[in-house]
């Protein structure tokens, strides 16, 4: 079975081609996890990358003094400990299946024999992660006394004004920097659930364009509009 749509839903193989996705296709291996069962815990080595292919997971993280840091809820088709994959290291927080769930799994290990067997992905991944920090530093800046849809906007029209699409011949709005609903949570500091809400409502009235999850254009003078507080 091809597994190849849930893959291009992670933001790390963005710049992927087709033949990149059935060559990664094959390392993915099924697990089942019951109800509460731990899928790795804070300070672990499991370094591999999860999808969610049915049920769902919360991930947890504590602080040093035992208070929870972040909560998260991944259901059908989305994806985390992708960035375990490339850094190795231990776990920041605590994964648990809430319902029977079925994961696809990514091993750190299968990873990079496909790494060896495709050396161009690693460069075009490369010019992803580091779009992506360099965006994330200047996105500190914006977690202002705002309201979440205005942290939203305002990470958007910073993606459109910094990376705008390079084609000649793209509409305006299009961008070139592809971000999912989870990513824009993480750079603002809004929770995740939140973040969806506010993505889904931009979407539907026609804020932004979504290809494959990932945000793809921007109306700049409408995000403009709910970043004054004047929009929807």
């Amino acid at each position: 079975m091809s597994y190849t749509n849930l893959l291009r839903n992670v933001s790390l193989f963005i710049a992927l081609s087709d033949d990149d996705f059935d060559a990664l296709t094959p390392e993915l291996l099924p697990q089942n996890f019951r109800r509460d069962q731990v899928i790795f815990t804070q300070g672990s080595n499991t370094n591999s990358l999860y999808i969610v292919r049915s049920g769902s997971v919360q991930v947890e993280g504590l602080s040093r003094d035992g208070t929870r840091s972040y909560v998260g809820v991944f259901g059908p088709d989305q994806y985390f400990g992708e960035f375990a994959l490339l850094d190795g290291l231990p776990r920041s927080g605590e994964a648990v299946a809430l319902q029977s769930s079925e994961l696809l799994v990514l091993t750190r290990p299968a990873f990079f024999r496909f790494l060896d067997r495709r050396p161009s992905v690693a460069s075009k991944m490369l010019v992803a992660v580091a779009r992506r920090m360099r965006f994330a530093e200047s996105a500190l800046e914006h977690r202002l006394n705002m309201t979440p849809a205005q942290k939203i906007a305002r990470l958007l029209l910073d993606v459109a004004g910094r990376y705008p699409s390079l084609d000649p011949n793209a509409p305006p709005g299009q961008i070139e920097l592809l971000l999912t609903g989870d990513d824009l949570a993480a750079l603002s500091g809004v929770a995740r659930n939140t973040a969806g809400e506010i993505v889904q409502a931009m979407y539907s009235s026609g804020l932004i364009a979504v290809e494959r999850a990932h945000i793809v254009a921007v109306d700049v003078e409408q995000l403009q509009a709910v970043l004054d507080g004047e929009g929807r």
